[in-house]
């Protein structure tokens, strides 16, 4: 996740910012996941940034450490590595609309880190998932597991992609779906997102490439659809 910050162009010190972990780490004055979220959350001050959520410095590691703001995600990521620095258990659960921290794989108990690093229990944690779907929304008991480190990553891409998409910023976007492409199990959907990116950006060669993809991996209709777009892409070259 630091990298994330360093591809875009914030020239942060990844070892320098590793180093502010470890020092976070260092500070901690207990051996259990409890002593490490009071930490964060009641003395370090960490918190969730509710009036610019979607400021994407809340999704770079190294300024939510500045500013000691940022998303549910990146205080999520910040907390478990500190725990695990410290030798405790802790993982980063990616329930739907709002990731929280979960004591062990699997979790008995979570911490809302974007609520100050409030404990809940499985009813707690069920109900900010309601608080975000609906309360008619169906929940599955799944979403209170251990997130994989590849889905934590790509997570917060998605969310870049999200915001640099909002704000129009195609060359920041374009970044973003560079790293997401990195990632196994690219989807039909991103990877044609990918190409819109690089398409306005100019880069038209290589979207038709990501469309010559699409040809191979769809059928039918679709596959018509993904060459023209490859040819029209290779018209604006001649």
């Amino acid at each position: 996740a630091l990298a994330v910050a360093s591809h875009l162009g914030h020239g942060h010190d990844v070892d320098a910012e590793l180093g502010r972990l470890q020092d976070l780490a260092d500070a901690v004055p207990g051996d259990d996941l409890e002593a490490v979220v009071h930490h964060l959350f009641a003395t370090t001050g960490l918190r969730g940034d509710r009036l610019s959520y979607y400021d994407p410095a809340n999704s770079m590691l190294p300024l939510v450490l500045d500013r000691r703001r940022g998303i549910p995600l990146t205080l999520a990521i910040i907390a478990v590595d500190v725990a695990r620095r410290r030798q405790i258990p802790a993982t980063v659960v990616g329930m739907p609309g709002h990731v929280l921290i979960g004591d062990g794989d699997p979790p008995d108990r979570w911490v809302d880190g974007f609520a100050g690093g409030e404990w809940l229990d499985a009813l707690g944690a069920r109900a900010r998932f309601a608080a975000v779907h609906g309360r008619h929304a169906p929940f599955d008991p799944r979403y209170l597991q251990a997130a994989p480190h590849a889905s934590v990553l790509a997570r917060l891409l998605t969310n870049l992609v999200g915001i640099f998409s909002s704000s129009g910023d195609a060359r920041l976007l374009v970044r973003v779906h560079e790293l997401r492409a990195a990632i196994p199990g690219l989807g039909e959907r991103e990877r044609s997102q990918r190409a819109a990116a690089l398409t306005s950006v100019g880069r038209f060669s290589e979207a038709a490439e990501l469309w010559d993809s699409e040809v191979a991996s769809r059928g039918g209709d679709e596959a018509e659809a993904a060459g023209a777009q490859a040819r029209q892409l290779r018209a604006n070259l001649n």
